[in-house]
């Protein structure tokens, strides 16, 4: 059996993509020893991974002692929405109005890392990354009660190509509105179980 180089990380991709894919329903316990045996790892890097996202907030201790998904409430899904609007707006003004060549494919996660990433302002792409980390977890939900946003992504990518960065505002803004609106819904689909087969 190959051993695994870094226990920590394996555990931390794990289990942040597990949150992000809705495998712990909002509140639910994350139990170590349960994920531990899971991945064949020790609980050591199980737990500090989980202290890791504690520390992230997108877990949090419970009463017993452990860890469990944070809860998604609705106020709160409004406003790292709303927050997230507002990273990208800022974005934008740090960045100019110059045409841009390319612009990554890909989903909103992608485009928006992206555009945050081209201002150059660290402290920004660090409000954005966690707020983004929190959404994160209603993905499958926006999907499932909204649909696909292909069109609404690739009209602000052509906004963005074509140097009109006041149409790419408005894109960012209805497509967060959109979301904003659907609050309760999206909040509700995320802590229903996962589909079984492909989503």
């Amino acid at each position: 059996m190959v051993r695994n180089r870094d226990p920590f990380a394996t555990a931390l991709n794990s289990l942040r993509t597990r949150l992000a894919d809705g495998v712990y329903a909002p509140g639910a316990p994350i139990v170590i020893f349960d994920e531990a045996r899971r991945l064949r790892l020790s609980t050591t890097p199980v737990r500090e991974a989980l202290a890791w996202l504690s520390g992230s907030g997108l877990v949090e201790h419970s009463a017993t002692g452990g860890y469990r998904a944070l809860s998604l409430e609705v106020g709160g899904v409004r406003d790292d929405y709303a927050f997230r609007a507002a990273c990208l707006r800022m974005s934008l003004e740090r960045a100019g109005a110059s045409p841009i060549g390319d612009v990554p494919a890909g989903g909103a996660s992608a485009l928006f890392q992206w555009m945050v990433g081209r201002c150059g302002d660290a402290a920004l792409s660090r409000a954005y990354r966690a707020v983004d980390l929190h959404l994160d977890r209603l993905a499958r939900a926006e999907r499932r009660i909204l649909g696909d946003p292909a069109t609404a992504l690739e009209e602000m990518r052509a906004a963005l190509r074509q140097g009109r960065p006041d149409d790419v505002a408005e894109h960012i803004a209805a497509y967060h509105h959109q979301r904003i609106v659907a609050a309760a819904a999206l909040v509700f689909e995320a802590a229903q179980p996962p589909p079984v087969g492909p989503d």
